[in-house]
């Protein structure tokens, strides 16, 4: 066991130095914001078009959300992320190749182009699964914990919970960007609010 550990903290040391040496956090944040923006709004209107198309089951709610997130998360967020990644950090080691006139097998910069690709995929998975998966928390707990509460509660207490996501993701772009965080979390936030309007306004008509 202490050896699998130490193996993992070595790994993780070696990936902290590869992103330094390509500067790939900045690209990791971005697709990180970009996926939790998208996966959150694919909830929130996962979420309320069900409440609007007459879904009574909690169980429901989980298993579309969950299931949209796991494939966007999955196979855009993260297998798209790593194939285009990659494509792109060993076409700049061909050409640093060709520059120097001289391979680069075996080289910390080579190992740098292949692992860097995970590290961003990976953040890019995280962001259209967790997020969208916190969101939906009290269904998940009306489900499998047994609370019984009408939908219309669990609907509109999962909204406010996405909502304060996108604000705190615009909040977090407001820190990198320098910006006023405050007016950076209510940009995002009144997106969301926006939808939870729309579907509310649609749901009263209908």
């Amino acid at each position: 066991m202490g050896r699998l550990l130490g193996r993992i903290a070595r790994l993780y040391r070696d990936i902290k130095g590869y992103v330094r040496i390509l500067d790939a956090k900045s690209i990791a944040r971005r697709m990180f914001v970009t996926n939790s923006f998208d996966g959150l709004l694919s909830a929130l209107g996962v979420v309320l078009g069900s409440f609007i198309g007459g879904v009574t089951n909690p169980i429901s709610y989980v298993g579309s959300v969950v299931g949209a997130s796991f494939s966007m998360g999955f196979f855009s967020g993260f297998v798209a992320t790593y194939l285009s990644e990659r494509a792109e950090r060993l076409r700049e080691l061909r050409k640093t190749e060709r520059v120097m006139a001289h391979p680069l097998r075996g080289s910390v910069y080579e190992k740098a182009a292949k692992m860097v690709p995970l590290y961003v995929a990976l953040w890019s998975g995280i962001g259209a699964i967790a997020l969208p998966t916190i969101g939906i928390s009290p269904f998940i707990v009306a489900a499998f914990a047994g609370v019984k509460a009408p939908i219309p509660m669990l609907v509109y207490a999962s909204a406010a919970i996405m909502v304060a996501e996108l604000f705190m993701l615009g909040v977090y772009l407001g820190k990198v960007s320098g910006e006023n965080v405050l007016v950076s979390g209510a940009r995002l936030a009144l997106i969301g609010l926006a939808a939870v309007a729309f579907f509310t306004l649609v749901s009263l008509v209908r």
